[in-house]
């Protein structure tokens, strides 16, 4: 098992709004004028405060929302959080670093690095700060249906069980444990969520190449499932700018085609076959959170891999 682990440093922005997050990434595809886009968003919290990161107004997710939580009791402004979810929106609370205190209707969640809370719907979350610094990361899925409790899962309570996976043992740069915080271990309507470290710099994740539309391959039909992936990284080269370069080819597409993404962004991995890779000096992880496309229809192994790569799991 491949231990977690902070990853790059703490840095904030001023207020954004969520079409100022948006960018859009490009990549070149072989043999055509036209660049691949892919929709990218710079996930930097503001200090003391809820900001809104993807939406449905500023991407095409059709379930999928983040936000995103940082309180610093002696910095200026500091109160804590309240987060009422609709009647129809579920919700999970990651911490990226520090500690919190989330309160909820079942009660008091406290919460370190790495841990979640998972929320059900019309839930109200206070998330408050009794230590130097909480970092939270908050997805929401919307369009459910049906209350499931709300509960924590502790990132140390699935270390060392089958929800956390050691994947990528054929070859050495793509080994990484892949920590399925919220998977058959909770009840949800939509989300699945997790984190995944990777055992060297250079390395590779969400290895081979795959795509959540089981039922096309080249189609997101009821088997679905949109993704968003978080990435945090760093340079073992001082002053040298980290990043991650994330496959955007599409099903049945024979060639990879990548994306530079760089610490504190997001990106939609919805549309494109999934794999990430560093360059050697570069040491980074990634939180990913899916929506299923039919509620209670959680089973994300349901996947296609790209052909050719069937046997690099």
């Amino acid at each position: 098992m491949i231990a977690s682990r902070l990853i790059g440093n703490f840095v904030t922005t001023p207020p954004l709004s969520p079409n100022a997050r948006r960018s859009t990434g490009r990549a070149v595809v072989l043999g055509r004028e036209k660049l691949r886009s892919a929709e990218l968003f710079d996930t930097r919290p503001v200090l003391n405060a809820r900001e809104e990161i993807i939406t449905g107004d500023n991407s095409s997710f059709r379930y999928l929302r983040m936000a995103r939580i940082a309180l610093q009791p002696e910095a200026p402004g500091y109160t804590p959080i309240r987060v009422t979810l609709p009647p129809n929106q579920e919700a999970v609370f990651y911490v990226n670093r520090g500690r919190t205190t989330l309160t909820t209707q079942a009660g008091e969640f406290d919460l370190e690095m790495g841990d979640v809370v998972y929320a059900g719907i019309g839930e109200s979350v206070e998330v408050r700060c009794d230590h130097e610094l909480a970092d939270v990361s908050e997805y929401r899925a919307i369009d459910c249906h049906t209350r499931h409790p709300t509960c924590r899962v502790r990132h140390s309570d699935i270390e060392g069980t089958p929800l956390a996976a050691d994947v990528g043992t054929k070859r050495p740069m793509t080994r990484r444990t892949v920590y399925k915080l919220v998977d058959q271990n909770i009840q949800a309507c939509r989300l699945l969520f997790g984190d995944t470290f990777m055992q060297q710099p250079g390395g590779v994740g969400s290895y081979p190449p795959h795509f959540h539309g089981p039922d096309g391959p080249s189609g997101l039909g009821r088997d679905a499932k949109e993704e968003i992936y978080h990435f945090r990284c760093a340079s073992v080269i001082p002053g040298a700018i980290p990043y991650v370069l994330q496959n955007c080819a599409r099903p049945l597409e024979t060639l990879n085609t990548y994306v530079h993404l760089f610490d504190e962004q997001a990106i939609n991995v919805t549309p494109n076959y999934h794999d990430t890779m560093a360059p050697p000096t570069v040491d980074f992880m990634f939180v990913w959170c899916l929506g299923a496309y039919t509620e209670n229809e959680r089973d994300w192994a349901r996947i296609v891999t790209q052909p050719g790569f069937e046997d690099e799991w």
